[in-house]
């Protein structure tokens, strides 16, 4: 606790990396942020770090959102996990005061699973057919209606199907744990993939673009697409998919 907490101290902790949010309500970020003047520049967006510690105090929900990408500990765990597991991983850390709910009943849009590093969470699913869909977002149910109901300590492990709607709650500790998402290619993204690849390969095409006509361009492109699309090696397909997801930014 301690340690998260310091990282709020950071001169440098900015947004869009960190979220201050209570009953699934985001903070206004001016009142949670600073500007400061460095080197002649204007840097907006920096965290306030006394408006955070109250705002915790009153029993607000702080989220470091994507360390991955500032927090060398977590880069190498998400490096590990991604040579395994075929999606694009993210990390996240919740902080959430005793007898506070950060969010409301919501899915999230990939896989999930949480690691409960200090105090405990109390967590209720909604695995009816009813309630799980592949959207995301906000979800209204009956909090009592669920299908799972338990308490998470320091150690536990949780993993969330996508689509599964969730949410957790403290009681009478302080809460401190670690959401892993694990987003797979949508068909999509495996199309936009498969067009990498043929962009990659139809160098020949290229080169003849300019002597077609258009409809006569067209049918070509059609036909080498259609010879690519049997050709390439599904795997192939899945890295450059894998590679696109894991390079973007939130």
């Amino acid at each position: 606790m301690s340690e998260f907490k310091q990282v709020i101290d950071m001169p440098l902790l900015r947004r869009p990396y960190f979220t201050v949010m209570k009953e699934g309500v985001a903070a206004n970020p001016d009142l949670v942020t600073r500007t400061e003047r460095v080197g002649g520049n204007e840097i907006t967006g920096l965290a306030n770090a006394a408006a955070i510690h109250a705002a915790m105090a009153q029993g607000a929900t702080v989220k470091l959102n994507q360390m991955e990408d500032w927090h060398k500990p977590t880069r190498d765990l998400v490096a590990e996990l991604s040579e395994r597991i075929p999606a694009e991983i993210k990390a996240y850390v919740f902080f959430t005061p005793k007898e506070s709910r950060g969010t409301r009943p919501h899915r999230d849009a990939s896989h999930v699973i949480v690691v409960q590093l200090a105090g405990t969470k109390d967590w209720r699913l909604y695995a009816q057919p009813q309630h799980v869909s592949a959207r995301s977002g906000l979800i209204d149910v009956d909090l009592d209606d669920c299908s799972h109901r338990f308490t998470m300590e320091p150690g536990d492990l949780l993993y969330l199907p996508h689509g599964w709607p969730h949410v957790p709650h403290t009681r009478d500790q302080d809460s401190l744990h670690m959401t892993l998402t694990l987003t797979e290619p949508t068909p999509m993204d495996l199309v936009e993939a498969m067009l990498e690849t043929f962009r990659e390969d139809c160098h020949d095409l290229m080169g003849q673009q300019s002597r077609l006509y258009v409809e006569d361009k067209a049918e070509a492109v059609a036909k080498a697409l259609g010879h690519h699309a049997q050709d390439v090696p599904d795997e192939r397909i899945l890295t450059a998919a894998l590679r696109r997801m894991r390079r973007r930014i939130a």
